[in-house]
């Protein structure tokens, strides 16, 4: 069997335990601020598991805590891809890292002792 080499500019890595993610698209909906489960971050993204399937391009805003950490990070990203699952739905979100709290984000990638 042939493997496909990953092309992902950033490594992924497991989802912390511990971590709650919440989002809002862009416009809004009556769903307003799901609470979501994250499979797995890379400094450039994020794989998420979803109640119903949200549209690719799809702007959203989130709100990640990470454990043992003070405030929750706001984020923005795009909905890259959605793809339905055995009882959920799997997405990637594209983050933006040049509005809030990116660059928090990105430098915890950068430097592993932030």
């Amino acid at each position: 069997m042939k493997h496909v080499k990953e092309q992902r500019r950033h490594s992924r890595h497991r989802a912390p335990s511990g971590l709650n993610m919440r989002l809002r698209q862009d416009p809004p909906t009556e769903d307003d601020d799901l609470t979501l489960t994250c499979r797995d971050i890379s400094r450039a993204g994020l794989g998420v598991e979803l109640p119903y399937s949200i549209r690719p391009d799809t702007d959203v805003e989130l709100w990640l805590q990470l454990p043992n950490q003070g405030e929750a990070l706001h984020l923005f990203g795009t909905i890259a891809w959605c793809a339905e699952g055995d009882q959920r739905w799997s997405a990637g979100i594209a983050l933006d890292l040049e509005r809030t709290d990116g660059a928090l984000w990105a430098a915890r990638f950068d430097d592993p002792d932030v």
